[in-house]
């Protein structure tokens, strides 16, 4: 169903030791707890969808000026398209709003439906016990987030309840870019009330994430680069699709929208500064029993052509000083960086000559081949100590110990983390121990 509407004014994480500045020049934070969420009610009072700080900021210059800033005029929506007519309350509808500028800024758009980042969402509505429910609104911004806002066109949302949702959470992953961990969840609904109902047992999870490229699963949750995205907008957007398969042969679907900022676009596009960028390789630092500190970098850019290299600097922070050093000369060994796959880099830090020293920050200028300057910068951080029965407070929790020792006898290491548990948790090797949930790691 396509709704046409013409043009509608409206007023309207030091983050932890571990943790590295791994990208060049940017940090994209769009981190998100992996625990499902609940569907949530629509508020009961009308009100502005949420909207990022910056649109925040708009929406309140908005209410102090009526006028729209010159030059930016507000964006146009041309149309809503709404996937089904009717659906059971809680039941997915995708959500998809059309819309164009008149000053050819259309790169700049994004937009927010019904309290969710992205210009197609699916949506679920939960009326009330009255079958009464406030009406999603649609918030379409543009470049220095001008705005226009529209309801979303009515469709039937029904008293029943399908039987089991599939919900999708997506999180950042520590020390990457753009590598995301996406995780399924089933949620009975309808179902619930029955007893005699059968289970649902999952036995495959078949994820697309609307880049080209899909994968399939026997654990409820993936990762997925996309680190090589194209950066040729403010955001890029995701459709992302599970469907999870019964061993009885039943399927499951669910949908999540991801939006990614694309802060390499907007310091071209911006500032005419082309990005360099650096993938850890490993994720996390090592520190060798020589007490070298050791980690090798992947450069690159999104350019067609090679990025001469014109200086290298480093600057050192010290554990017990407030003050780094001057930027030093350094030298990483490479004149440029090729397109495509970029090249790699090895950097290290003695601990024992350097004692003071807590991380490397290297900072690199260089010029493409049009003529435009090139930035980067990226650290080699020194890692936590490890935990010693004086600096840690012991585990007495019985359930939480056993755990801990069965992930070292799994991971073969000596120590271990929230996050290693967490993720042993969701591939079912603890589930013997207790049946609580998994637990969200640590931050």
């Amino acid at each position: 169903m396509t709704t046409k509407v013409g043009a509608h004014r409206s007023k309207a994480r030091w983050a932890g030791a571990a943790v590295l500045a791994a990208a060049l020049g940017l940090s994209i934070g769009y981190l998100r707890a992996p625990g499902a969420p609940e569907p949530v009610r629509p508020a009961r009072k009308a009100s502005a969808p949420a909207a990022p700080p910056a649109a925040k900021r708009a929406a309140s210059a908005a209410a102090e000026s009526a006028k729209t800033p010159a030059g930016d005029p507000a964006p146009v929506i041309d149309g809503v398209e709404v996937e089904k007519s009717e659906v059971c309350a809680g039941e997915e509808n995708l959500i998809t709003v059309r819309a164009h500028t008149t000053n050819g800024t259309d790169d700049y758009l994004h937009s927010v439906i019904g309290g969710h980042t992205g210009s197609r969402v699916p949506l679920r509505i939960w009326p009330d016990a009255d079958g009464s429910y406030e009406v999603p609104v649609i918030s379409v911004f543009g470049q220095n987030n001008v705005m226009r806002q529209i309801e979303v066109p009515r469709y039937t949302v029904k008293a029943c309840k399908p039987e089991r949702l599939v919900a999708i959470t997506h999180r950042l992953l520590p020390n990457t870019a753009d590598e995301v961990e996406l995780a399924a969840r089933i949620v009975d609904v309808g179902i619930k009330d029955d007893p005699d109902a059968r289970p649902f047992k999952p036995a495959s999870y078949t994820w697309v994430f609307d880049d080209g490229e899909s994968e399939e699963t026997a654990a409820p949750f993936v990762t997925h680069s996309y680190e090589r995205r194209p950066q040729t907008s403010l955001v890029s957007e995701f459709l992302l699709r599970v469907e999870v398969r019964g061993d009885a042969g039943e399927k499951l679907t669910g949908r999540a929208l991801l939006q990614i900022p694309n802060v390499i676009f907007q310091n071209f596009a911006e500032r005419g500064v082309v990005t360099l960028l650096a993938t850890p390789m490993p994720r996390f630092p090592r520190q060798d029993g020589d007490g070298v500190v050791r980690q090798s970098f992947r450069l690159w850019h999104h350019r067609d052509a090679p990025v001469r290299i014109d200086t290298v600097t480093a600057v050192r922070h010290y554990i017990q000083a407030s003050n780094s050093s001057p930027h030093e000369q350094a030298s990483l060994g490479l004149a440029e960086i090729p397109p495509g796959q970029g090249v790699d880099v090895a950097v290290k830090l003695d601990t024992r000559g350097e004692p003071d020293v807590f991380t490397i920050t290297y900072f690199l200028e260089g010029t493409t081949a049009e003529g435009h300057p090139a930035r980067g910068t990226f650290s080699l951080m020194r890692p936590p100590p490890a935990p010693t029965k004086q600096s840690s407070i012991p585990v007495t929790e019985p359930v939480l110990l056993a755990k801990i020792k069965r992930a070292r006898e799994l991971l073969a290491q000596d120590f271990v983390t929230d996050e290693d548990i967490w993720r042993l948790e969701r591939e079912g090797k603890m589930a013997d121990l207790d049946g609580s949930p998994p637990r969200a790691p640590a931050r």
